[in-house]
C-alpha cells in the first residue's frame, strides 16, 4: 500500500475555515437604441456612451474589488458586441477581474 504525505501548505488549505460566498455585484444593462444602452449598478442608472465617466468614476469608488461582479444584459434588443465590451473594459479598469456575462437571448 502506497502512502501520500500532504505538504504542509494543502493540509492549511484542507484545514482552513470556508468563506461564504459574496453576493456579485449586478450590473444590469437594457438597450435602448443601436449603440446606446441603459446601465443600473447599485440603483444608479448611467446611459452609454454618453455618461461613460461618471460610471467609470463610480465603479471606482465602490468598494472590495475582490467582490464578484456579473453583467446581466436583458431586454429585447440584441446588444452589440462593443457596447457589452465597453462595459467590460469599464468594470476591469476599475479593478475588478472576477466578472461574469449573462444574457437573456431576444424573443423571435
Amino acid at each position: 500500500m502506497k502512502k501520500t504525505l500532504l505538504t504542509s501548505a494543502a493540509l492549511g488549505l484542507m484545514a482552513g475555515p470556508v468563506a461564504a460566498a459574496e453576493a456579485p455585484l449586478m450590473i444590469g444593462v437594457t438597450m435602448t437604441g443601436e449603440a446606446a444602452a441603459q446601465v443600473a449598478i447599485d440603483g444608479d442608472q448611467f446611459v452609454l456612451p454618453d455618461e461613460q465617466e461618471r460610471m467609470s468614476a463610480a465603479l471606482q469608488a465602490l468598494p472590495d474589488k475582490s467582490r464578484p461582479v456579473t453583467i446581466a444584459v436583458l431586454g429585447k434588443v440584441a446588444a452589440p458586441y462593443r457596447v457589452i465590451g465597453g462595459i467590460l473594459y469599464l468594470t476591469q479598469s476599475a479593478g475588478f477581474t472576477q466578472i461574469t456575462v449573462l444574457n437573456e437571448p431576444p424573443a423571435g
